[in-house]
């Protein structure tokens, strides 16, 4: 195999097997789960806004968002590939592998992030058409900085802003997208919202840059981490979670529902973890930061997942009563 792609041969059952796994893994389907969340968590504040949801509105949004991710990750096997052969990679670092091991050629990578990328751009489209020019114009932004993130000649992974560009992409137009193609009218509730969840995932993502610190280091790419150094990194990871937590407890000043902070606090224990690890870590300790990535992405993943609970759970501000409610009510229908 070669980054030209395969010879043409009639495929057999094992192959298209093997072609399908290494997809799979190209995917990082596990990573998914944050688009998920995102999307749900503006779904259920628009919700609590207006009373009700547009499936509709709401499916396309998560098909637009869930193609540009795995673009994403497309893009940045294909981009990265040089430096991932330096690293060792984990469950949450050193990208999926599949082009270093030679189960992908790394033309199929790139590829594939066009076919996402067309796949997403479509579902914009059906935002547009259907009267949602908000959400459109945020999912084209998400687009854009998703493909610059490790995408030449900006490849903003390798100039210390990678991680502001996730956190903003992630944590706070993810959510925003979805709000607005509810139709919902933005507010200091919604901005309050997402903040706790964008200084998670700030946290996090220097947390899943450390096992690749070495290789990274070598390899050019010159993100957050690489460019503190290991040492000087560890006090702002600390100073994230913390954040996350100083933006928890806001919230409710802003609108947020009484129990966005209560459902918030069932983290604590994993942002104390994370900040714990941060604070402990010492250099050359790979186990100790394969560790600190996956408490990094677990607290993401709470903070979110929690906040996303809070609002499902709220008695919205409509005569109706309750979130659950209106879900199960005739949505306001997108129209095409």
């Amino acid at each position: 195999m070669s980054d030209a792609g395969w010879t043409l041969r009639r495929p057999n059952g094992a192959g298209v097997l093997a072609f399908v796994v290494a997809i799979g893994r190209l995917s990082r389907l596990k990573f998914l789960g944050g688009g998920f969340v995102g999307v749900g968590l503006g779904t259920a504040i628009a919700a609590y806004e207006v009373g009700r949801v547009d499936w509709r509105a709401y499916a396309v949004v998560q098909f637009v968002v869930t193609s540009f991710q795995v673009m994403t990750h497309y893009a940045n096997d294909y981009f990265d590939r040089r430096c991932d052969v330096l690293a060792e990679r984990t469950p949450y670092s050193g990208g999926s592998g599949v082009l270093v091991d030679g189960a992908l050629p790394a033309a199929v990578a790139l590829r594939a992030a066009f076919v996402a990328a067309a796949s997403g751009t479509l579902g914009t489209c059906v935002l547009a058409a259907g009267h949602r020019p908000a959400a459109a114009a945020l999912a084209l932004a998400i687009a854009i900085l998703a493909w610059a993130y490790s995408a030449p000649p900006v490849r903003l992974l390798a100039r210390g802003l990678g991680e502001i560009d996730t956190a903003l992409i992630v944590a706070v137009l993810v959510p925003v997208c979805a709000f607005a193609a509810q139709g919902a009218p933005p507010d200091l509730r919604l901005v309050a919202s997402t903040l706790p969840g964008a200084a998670a995932m700030l946290a996090m993502m220097l947390a899943v840059e450390y096992p690749d610190l070495t290789a990274d280091a070598a390899g050019g790419k010159r993100n957050l981490v690489v460019r503190l150094g290991g040492a000087r990194a560890r006090p702002l990871g600390v100073a994230f979670v913390a954040l996350a937590y100083a933006a928890l407890a806001t919230a409710p000043a802003l609108g947020a529902p009484p129990g966005y902070v209560l459902l918030g606090a069932v983290s604590l224990p994993a942002g104390w973890s994370l900040a714990w690890t941060f604070s402990q870590r010492r250099e050359a300790d790979r186990n100790f930061d394969c560790d600190l990535a996956a408490r990094g992405v677990a607290f993401f993943f709470l903070i979110t997942f929690f906040g996303l609970l809070a609002y499902a759970a709220a008695p919205h501000r409509g005569p109706r009563g309750a979130v659950a409610a209106t879900f199960a009510a005739p949505p306001a229908v997108m129209q095409a």
